[in-house]
Formats: C-alpha cells, structure tokens, sequence
C-alpha cells in the first residue's frame, strides 16, 4: 500500500488542497477561496481541514505550491514566508509555519516552480520549460 501525502496550491485568487497516495491517486480533494485579506482566516481553515483528515487517516508529507513572492532559502529567518507581495494582508505571513504543528515533513515551493517540476518528473525529464497566466503570469525554465 503506497503511502498518503496532502497537497496545497495556494494560487492568487483560490486555494486547492488535495490528499493522495504517493501513486497519484486522490483520494480526497478540498477547494477553499482564499479571502485575500485574511490570511489567518485562510491558512487556519486549510489546517484544520488538514488537521482532520490526518486524524481520519495519517498522511506522511505535505507538499506546498504557493503564490509569491516566497523565500525558498532554507537558511534564512523567513523561509516559508510569502514575502513582498503586493496582496493585501499577504505581506510576511509564515506559511510553512502554520504547518509545523502537524509533525510532518513540508516541502515549500512556488506555485510555477512545482508545477514544472512535477511535470518534468513525470515525464522522466531533467528539464523543462513552464509557463502559467492566472493573476499574475510567470515562467520557469530549468535544464540540466
């Protein structure tokens, strides 16, 4: 039996949060609008719902795809920080943060980065180019 892990794409209007096995199957899927001027509010229900489902069946990781932009450098003070965005209410909040309480390992990215990532990895590429328009537009490109 594969193991279960969660998921959250924090994009910049709406958040999914989704629980699958490590084979790709979901086994439960959780949309929840973000409010933009409550990150508290938002990142609270996303952890109680997550909170819940652990309780009904333990995931082992969380995975999480956020809109930035975000400090990904492990060593600094802010890592897991949405940074300077222009997002009202959004400025410094500590995403990763609002997790830890969840004893699980996190694995904190960009919401263009992880998705090309994925896709690479899928495909069995070690690179790969990724562009996405929704609130705002960005590219990624990686290549080995």
């Amino acid at each position: 039996m594969s193991s279960i892990v969660a998921g959250i794409e924090m994009g910049g209007t709406g958040c999914k949060v989704a629980i699958s096995d490590t084979n790709g199957q979901f086994t439960e899927q959780y949309s929840l609008q973000v409010v933009t001027t409550t990150s508290e509010n938002t990142l609270l229900e996303i952890h109680d719902w997550l909170a819940l489902k652990k309780s009904e069946r333990p995931f082992v990781a969380i995975g999480i795809a956020c809109f930035g932009p975000v400090d990904l450098n492990k060593k600094s003070k802010t890592y897991g920080y949405i940074t300077t965005t222009p997002k009202p209410g959004w400025q410094y909040v500590n995403v990763v943060g609002a997790f830890h309480d969840l004893n699980v390992p996190i694995v904190f990215e960009t919401d263009v980065n992880a998705p090309a990532m994925t896709e690479a990895a899928l495909l069995g590429d070690t690179s790969a180019a990724y562009i996405t328009i929704g609130t705002g537009y960005s590219t990624n490109r990686f290549l080995e």
